[in-house]
C-alpha cells in the first residue's frame, strides 16, 4: 500500500465525528475488536463511522490513496484476513425508527436485532430476525438472512424495501426497485463488494407472539432424539421451525443446570399470524408433543414467546469469543447422515465443537419472491453449522482434523450452493458455490458497474 503522511491522515481525522486511527495507535485495537476474537483483523487504518458522511469521507479517502476498504458492524462474520487497507467499523450507526403505518422499519448499518425487535414489538409488529440477537441486521440481510422463523416467513433479503448506500466513488444513492434495481437486486444476497449500505428499510410484520423455544435432553439421549428429529421433519408443516444442535457447554459462563454439560438442543417456532397465544400454543405444542415421548426432557424452555424474544430460542451467546466457524447447506439427509454427526460430534466423540447443529429449512425458504434476489441456496433442504470456542491448549489442536473430518463424512449431502452467512472465511472453492453461476456472473457485472476499480474487498 502507499506509505500515507501524517499530515494526511490528520486532515482525515479533523473532517470525521467518529475516530480514526491507524496501526499502532493508542484505541486501534479496541476499535477493531468485533465477536470473533480470533478474527485476523490488521488493517493499516480503522474509522469508527459515526454518521452516514463519516463512511462517504471514509471511502472517497480510501479511493484517493489506493486502499481497499472492509465493512464491519458487529464482527459475527469476520472470517476474512484484514491485513492492510481501511476498516470501516459502523456499530455507532445504530438508529432504528418504526413507521407502524407503512409497517416497516427503518435501521442504521449498526442496529442489531436486540436493538431492533423490541422497538417493533411495541407495535405489535416483528421482522425476519437471525437466530443471535446481536448480528447486526444489515450485515444478515445483505447475505440473504435466514433465522428461526424463516421456513413460515422467508428470508431478511425477501423483505427488503430499500437501501441508502455509499457506491465507491463516494456518492450515496437510494437503492429500491425502482432506483438502480440492479444494486437492489444485488444487494439481495450479494452480500460484498457492492458498496456500503448505511441505512435499510425492512418490511414489518403483524405478529406479536410465537410458540417457541428449546428442550434440552441429556447426553444419553442424544442420539435417539436426533434420529428421531430427522423422521419427525417430514412431518411438519410450514409453519413449524426447528433445528436441533449437539452443544458442549462450558464450566463456566452458562447458567448453572448446563455449565460443563453436552447435551441435544432442540430449537422449535411454531409461527401462525393472526392466531391468539392460547391457539397458537395448542397447534405448536401438539406438533412438538412427538419430540418430547422420545426421551426425558432435561430443561424445557418453549412456551409462548414475544417476538422480540426470539433470540433465545437458540440461546447463542454474546461475544467477544474466539470462534472458528464453518456452514455447509445440505440437500435431503438421512439417517446415514445422523450417524456421521454422531460419530465426529457425538456423546463419545473427541470433539472440539461447541455446537454442531442441523437446521431444517425449506418452507418460505425455498420459494422464489415476487422480486427476484441473489440469495444463493434458496433451495437447500438442511444446514450444517459447527462452531467451535478456541481454547489454545485444550482444544485448538484438534481443530486442524476435526472440522475437515465433520465436513468431510457429511459431503455428499452437499447442496449445490452454500449461502455466504454459512461458509465463513470461503475458500475459492466455496466462493465459487455462493451463488448459482449466473447469479454470480450478474454479480460481477454489478460490482464492476458500481466498483469498477475494486475498492470494496470480497472474495477470499
Amino acid at each position: 500500500m502507499p506509505v500515507l503522511s501524517e499530515s494526511v491522515v490528520t486532515t482525515l481525522r479533523s473532517s470525521l465525528t467518529g475516530p480514526v486511527y491507524a496501526r499502532g495507535d493508542d484505541g486501534y485495537q479496541a476499535e477493531i475488536d468485533g465477536f470473533n476474537s480470533l478474527s485476523p483483523m490488521a488493517p493499516d487504518y480503522v474509522v469508527g463511522a459515526a454518521t452516514p458522511e463519516d463512511v462517504q469521507l471514509a471511502v472517497r479517502f480510501a479511493a484517493d490513496h489506493d486502499l481497499e476498504v472492509v465493512v464491519q458492524a458487529t464482527g459475527h462474520g469476520s472470517y476474512r484476513p484484514v491485513r492492510d487497507g481501511l476498516l470501516i467499523r459502523t456499530q455507532r450507526l445504530d438508529a432504528v425508527l418504526v413507521d407502524p403505518e407503512a409497517r416497516t422499519v427503518t435501521v442504521g448499518c449498526g442496529a442489531q436485532w436486540m436493538g431492533i425487535l423490541p422497538a417493533l414489538a411495541e407495535h405489535g409488529l416483528t421482522a425476519v430476525t437471525g437466530s443471535s440477537p446481536s448480528v447486526s441486521a444489515v450485515g444478515l440481510t445483505l447475505g440473504g438472512g435466514a433465522g428461526p422463523l424463516s421456513r413460515t416467513l422467508g428470508w431478511a433479503a425477501d423483505r427488503a424495501v430499500s437501501y441508502r448506500v455509499v457506491i465507491a466513488d463516494g456518492s450515496v444513492i437510494g437503492v429500491s426497485a425502482d432506483e438502480h434495481p440492479d444494486l437492489f437486486w444485488a444487494l439481495k444476497g450479494g452480500k460484498v463488494g457492492l458498496g456500503v449500505v448505511t441505512e435499510m428499510t425492512l418490511e414489518a410484520l403483524p405478529i406479536a407472539v410465537v410458540y417457541g423455544g428449546g428442550l434440552f435432553f441429556e447426553q444419553e439421549h442424544i442420539e435417539a432424539v436426533h434420529r428421531a428429529w430427522l423422521d419427525w421433519t417430514a412431518t411438519l408443516p410450514e409453519e413449524a421451525n426447528t433445528s436441533i444442535a449437539i452443544l458442549r457447554l462450558p464450566p463456566v459462563g452458562v447458567p448453572e443446570p448446563l455449565a460443563g454439560r453436552t447435551l441435544a438442543h432442540l430449537r422449535f417456532a411454531w409461527v401462525e399470524p393472526g392466531v391468539d397465544a392460547e391457539q397458537l400454543a395448542e397447534r405448536g405444542e401438539a406438533y412438538l408433543a412427538t419430540m418430547r415421548g422420545v426421551a426425558p426432557v432435561y430443561l424445557d424452555g418453549v412456551g409462548v414467546l414475544p417476538t422480540h424474544e426470539v433470540g433465545t430460542i437458540h440461546a447463542e451467546p454474546f461475544g467477544p469469543l474466539p470462534v472458528w466457524e464453518r456452514g455447509e447447506f445440505l440437500d435431503q439427509i438421512d439417517q446415514d447422515f445422523v450417524s456421521a454427526i454422531l460419530e465426529h460430534s457425538g456423546a463419545d466423540a473427541d470433539s472440539p465443537m461447541a455446537n454442531v447443529e442441523t437446521r431444517f429449512l425449506g418452507g418460505a425458504l425455498g420459494r422464489e419472491p415476487d422480486l427476484p434476489s441473489a440469495i444463493g441456496g434458496r433451495s437447500a433442504a438442511f444446514s450444517l453449522l459447527a462452531i467451535a470456542a478456541v481454547i489454545p491448549g485444550l482444544n485448538d489442536h484438534l481443530l486442524p482434523t476435526s472440522g475437515p473430518a465433520l465436513f468431510d463424512a457429511v459431503s455428499r449431502y452437499a447442496h449445490r450452493e452454500v449461502n455466504y452467512n454459512w461458509a465463513g472465511h470461503p475458500s475459492p472453492e466455496v466462493f465459487d458455490r455462493l451463488w448459482p453461476k449466473e447469479t454470480a456472473r450478474k454479480l460481477t457485472q454489478v460490482r464492476a458497474q458500481y466498483d469498477p476499480r475494486g475498492i470494496f474487498a470480497f472474495g477470499n
